[in-house]
C-alpha cells in the first residue's frame, strides 16, 4: 500500500521525520517496507512556479515551436520556447526555471532552440510525473496565483510510504486507515471521514432510472448505487492526478479516477457504469452460468462458471464482481449518465474467482481480505461529492441500498489485570482508553464496542490486549521474565527430545532446513512407491494453492532433494541437510496420521552408504540406542547399499531416482521416526565442565606380579588419587630384564587438575605419593627407579 505523505497529512497532523514515523508504525504492526521520493527533488521545489502566458508567437524558424512571454511573478516576464499547441495567451501554466532538477534527474539550463533563447520550460504532465500525457502542456486553473511555488498548490514532489499490510488488516489498505494508526500511535486528532453527501439536483428519482436486485446475497451481502446525469467525462484536475499517481495508479479520466481515489482514500473499491449502455437499465447481482463469457476492460475474453459472481444487466454480465468491469458498460468520452456502485462482496469467493480467472486487481486484493459491510454509504458520499465537483454532474435523488441483516456492534470485555498479566507491565486506565479510542473503539457495558472495520479481527479479550500493547509500545516491555508463575512456559519432553536430535545433527555437520509439506502429483511415481503402501497413498489437499501442492507429503527427504539440487546448481560442492517435520499418512478420515520424522540428505563427490551410516550411528550412540540393521526393500534406495532399522531406513539413493530429481552427484539419505527413537532412547549424557586451570602431569612406573590386571592397578590409583586426579592412563607394559621373572612393569601417566584453583607441585607430589603407597599395600607394588 503506497501512501503519499502529503495526502496522509490531510487526515492527521504530525511533526516528525517521515522515516522516524515509519519506524514507529512498523513497531506497531503497520510495517513500512520502503520510503521513496516521487516527482521533483525537494531541493528544487522553489524553481517550479505558477506562471501565466502573456503572449504566444510563432517561432521564426520552426513551424511547431512557439515563442512565449511568461509571467512567473518576477516583474519582468521570461521568454520560453514551447512545442505544445494546446494553450493560448492568458492560460495559467506550470513553469520550471533554469537550475531546476527534473524528476528524471536532468538539470534545466537556459538554452537556444533554433536560434531563440529559452529561459525556462513550460511543463507537461509527464515531465511532472503526473501521468503519461505528453501531447500538450499542463494547463492549470485560471485562479491560481501567478508567481507562487507550484508545490503550494500541487504535489509535484512527495515522499511516499510503502507499507506491507498483513492479510488481517484490510482497514489499513487505504490512506485514511493508515492515518488512524498514526493518530493512535502519536495520540493526535484524526480528521473526520472524508466526503459529504451533495444535494440532489437532477429530476426524478433513482428508482425510475435503474432497477436492481441481488440474487446471490451469500456472495453479496450489500449492494448500493447512485445515478448521476449531465456528466462531463474528461481529464481529472492536476491535484487528483498527482494523488493517485503517487499512490501507484494510472490516471485515466475524471470518472474512473474518482472511483480509484475513493478506494485509495477509504478502502472501498467502487465501480462506474455507463448507465445508457446497461441493457434494460437493470442491475442483477447473480452467479454466472457455466460457459458464460465476458470481455473485461483489459480486452481479454474470460469464460465464467457458476461459482463466479457477476453484476449483470438484462442481457449479459456488465462486470465480474470484485474484479473488473466489462467493455460494453465502460465509461467513455460520450458518457453522460453514470451509475456509481459501492458494494460488499464475499472475500473467499472473490479470491477463488481471482485465482480461477488469473485476474488480480487493486479491488480484489481488498475484497478477498474481507471489507466492512458498513463502509459503502461513507464511500458513496465521497464519490458523490467528487462526481458533482469534478464532472459537473447532477445527483439523482435517492440511493439504492440492498442488504439483509448487517452485523451489529460487538462488545468485547477487557480486564486491566488480564492485560497486565499477559504483557507483564502495569497500564493505567488512561493509557487503555487513549489507545482504544484513537483506534475507533468505544467503551460500553464494562467492555469495548468494536468498530465495524475491525469486526473480523477483534473478537476476544486477547485481541484488545494486543491493540493496547502495540499502540502503547510493546518495545517498552523490559527483557525479563514476567513475575506471574502461570505466565512462564517450559519445554515438554517432546520439545526437549527434538532439540536433542537437532543438536546431534548439527554437530555431525548437517544444516537444518525447512521445506513445504506438499507433494506434486508425480512425486510417488518418481520415487517408485507402491500404491498399496501408506507412503504410496498421499493425502490429497482439497483446495491446493497450485498443482505442485496437490498432496500432503508422505516422506520428508524428497523435498530436501529439491533443496540439494538448487544448492548444487549454484556451485556448492557438497550439501548436507536435515529436517525435522511431520508427514501425513492415510487414513484421512477425519484427519490423516501425522507422525514426526527426522530426515537427512548428503550429496557430493564420494558420498556413499558409509557416510550416511556414520551419521546414523552417531545419532544412535548419542541417544544410547544399539543400532541394529537389516536389508532394506525401499524402492528409491540402491539395492545392496541400503539398510532398515526399527525407526526407518538409510542408504544411497537409487541412480534412476537420482536422475529423476536432476541430480548427477552421488546422494545418500536417511529418514527415521521420531517417536520410535524417543521410546528407545536412554538418558542424556552428562559432560564434565571444562576448567580454565592448567593440569599437572607426572609419570610413574610400578613393578607388580604378572597376573595383576592393569585395569585393577588403574582403579586403585584412581581411588587413592582423590578428587584432583583427573586422568590415569597406562602407556607401557614391560616384562623383560632387568624386571624379575614372574613380574612386570606398568608405566602410567597421571594428570592432576582442580576445578577451582591452580595446583602446586607439592599438592601433586602428595597425591602421587598416596597412589604409590596404595599400590604397595594392595599389590605389593614397587616403584621402579
Amino acid at each position: 500500500m503506497k501512501v503519499p505523505v502529503s495526502w496522509l497529512r490531510d487526515y492527521v497532523a504530525f511533526d516528525m521525520p517521515v522515516a522516524e514515523l515509519g519506524e514507529l508504525l512498523s513497531m506497531t504492526g503497520t510495517k513500512l517496507e520502503t520510503l521513496h521520493r516521487r516527482g521533483v527533488p525537494e531541493d528544487s521545489l522553489d524553481r517550479y512556479r505558477i506562471g501565466r502566458v502573456l503572449s504566444r508567437d510563432k517561432h521564426p524558424d520552426a513551424d511547431r515551436l512557439s515563442v512565449c512571454r511568461v509571467d512567473v511573478g518576477e516583474g519582468e516576464p521570461r521568454q520560453i520556447v514551447c512545442g505544445a499547441s494546446n494553450f493560448q495567451a492568458g492560460d495559467v501554466v506550470a513553469v520550471a526555471l533554469p537550475g531546476a532538477t527534473l524528476p528524471d534527474g536532468s538539470r534545466l539550463r537556459t538554452a537556444r532552440l533554433r536560434g531563440v533563447e529559452s529561459d525556462g520550460m513550460i511543463l507537461s504532465e509527464r515531465e511532472l510525473e503526473l501521468s503519461a500525457e505528453h501531447e500538450g502542456i499542463l494547463v492549470l486553473p485560471g485562479d491560481w496565483p501567478v508567481g507562487e511555488p507550484l508545490a503550494s498548490r500541487l504535489a509535484i514532489g512527495d515522499q511516499v510510504m510503502e507499507f506491507e499490510i498483513t492479510p488481517n488488516r484490510p482497514d489499513c489498505m487505504n490512506v485514511y486507515g493508515v492515518a488512524r494508526e498514526v493518530s493512535a500511535v502519536l495520540d493526535v486528532d484524526l480528521a473526520d471521514w472524508p466526503g459529504r453527501d451533495p444535494e440532489p439536483a437532477a429530476d426524478g428519482s433513482v428508482d425510475r432510472l435503474v432497477s436492481a436486485r441481488v440474487d446471490a446475497p451469500d456472495l453479496c451481502p450489500r449492494w448500493a448505487g447512485r445515478v448521476f446525469t449531465g456528466v462531463n467525462v474528461g481529464p481529472s484536475p492536476p491535484w487528483l492526478k498527482a494523488r493517485i499517481a503517487a499512490a501507484g495508479m494510472r490516471p485515466i479520466s475524471n470518472v474512473v479516477d474518482i472511483t480509484n481515489y475513493v478506494m485509495l482514500a477509504v478502502g472501498e473499491p467502487t465501480h462506474a457504469f455507463d448507465l445508457d449502455r446497461v441493457a434494460g437499465r437493470e442491475i442483477i447481482v447473480r452467479r454466472a452460468t457455466d460457459g458464460e463469457r465476458v470481455v473485461t476492460l483489459d480486452g481479454q475474453e474470460r469464460m465464467l462458471d457458476a461459482e463466479t459472481l457477476v453484476i449483470a444487466d438484462a442481457e449479459k454480465p456488465s462486470a465480474i464482481a470484485g474484479l473488473m468491469g466489462s467493455e460494453w458498460s465502460e465509461v467513455s468520452d460520450s458518457t453522460t449518465t453514470v451509475l456509481i456502485e459501492c458494494a460488499n462482496f464475499d472475500g473467499p469467493s472473490t479470491q477463488r474467482s481471482s485465482v480461477r480467472l488469473g485476474l488480480r486487481t487493486e479491488g480484489s486484493t481488498r475484497w478477498e481480505k474481507g471489507l466492512d459491510p458498513h463502509l459503502p454509504p461513507r464511500a458513496l458520499a465521497l464519490a458523490s461529492q467528487l462526481m458533482v465537483e469534478l464532472t459537473g454532474a447532477s445527483m439523482v435523488p435517492g440511493t439504492i441500498d440492498l442488504h439483509g441483516d448487517l452485523p451489529g456492534p460487538v462488545v468485547v470485555p477487557l480486564r486491566r489485570e488480564r492485560l497486565e498479566q499477559v504483557i507483564g507491565i502495569p497500564f493505567t486506565e488512561q493509557q487503555v482508553e487513549r489507545a482504544l479510542r484513537r483506534l475507533g473503539y468505544e467503551g460500553e457495558d464494562g467492555g469495548w464496542r468494536v468498530p465495524s472495520w475491525r469486526a473480523l479481527d477483534t473478537t476476544r479479550e486477547i485481541d484488545l490486549v494486543e491493540e493496547v500493547s502495540r499502540v502503547e509500545g510493546i518495545w517498552k516491555v523490559p527483557a525479563v521474565m514476567p513475575p506471574h508463575a502461570d505466565a512462564v512456559g517450559t519445554w515438554g519432553s517432546r520439545e526437549r527430545f527434538r532439540r536433542r536430535l537437532s543438536e546431534v545433527m548439527r554437530g555431525a555437520g548437517l544444516t537444518e532446513s525447512a521445506t513445504l509439506g506438499f507433494w506434486d502429483p508425480g512425486m510417488s511415481g518418481r520415487l517408485g512407491l507402491d500404491p498399496a503402501e501408506p507412503a504410496g497413498q498421499p493425502v490429497a489437499v482439497r483446495n491446493p494453492m497450485g498443482a505442485d501442492q496437490a498432496f500432503l507429503r508422505a516422506l520428508v527427504f524428497p523435498n530436501l532433494l529439491h533443496s540439494v539440487a538448487r544448492n548444487l546448481s549454484v556451485g556448492a560442492a557438497e550439501v548436507a541437510l536435515f529436517e525435522l517435520a511431520q508427514v501425513s499418512l492415510p487414513p484421512a478420515d477425519p484427519l490423516p496420521r501425522q507422525p514426526q520424522r527426522l530426515a537427512g540428505v548428503l550429496a557430493g563427490p564420494g558420498i556413499d552408504f558409509a557416510d550416511c551410516r556414520g551419521i546414523v550411528e552417531t545419532l544412535y550412540r548419542e541417544l544410547g540406542i544399539e543400532l541394529e540393521v537389516e536389508r532394506s526393500g525401499e524402492p528409491f534406495l540402491h539395492p545392496g547399499r541400503a539398510a532398515a532399522t526399527a525407526a526407518g531406513f538409510l542408504g544411497e539413493l537409487h541412480p534412476l531416482v537420482r536422475e529423476r530429481f536432476g541430480l548427477e552427484t552421488p546422494v545418500a539419505v536417511f529418514e527415521l521416526d521420531v517417536a520410535t527413537l524417543r521410546d528407545a532412547a536412554g538418558g542424556v549424557h552428562v559432560h564434565r565442565d571444562v576448567t580454565s586451570y592448567p593440569p599437572l602431569r607426572q609419570d610413574i612406573a610400578v613393578i607388580v606380579e604378572a597376573p595383576v590386571a592393569a585395569g585393577d592397578v588403574v582403579s586403585a590409583a584412581r581411588r587413592a588419587g582423590g578428587a584432583d586426579l583427573a586422568a590415569v592412563e597406562v602407556f607401557d607394559v614391560y616384562d623383560g630384564p632387568p624386571i624379575p621373572a614372574g613380574r612386570k612393569s606398568l608405566a602410567m601417566h597421571l594428570v592432576f587438575q582442580a576445578a577451582d584453583r591452580t595446583l602446586t607441585d607439592a599438592e601433586a607430589d602428595a597425591a602421587r605419593a598416596a597412589i604409590v603407597e596404595a599400590l604397595r599395600e594392595e599389590f605389593a607394588a614397587e616403584l621402579r627407579g
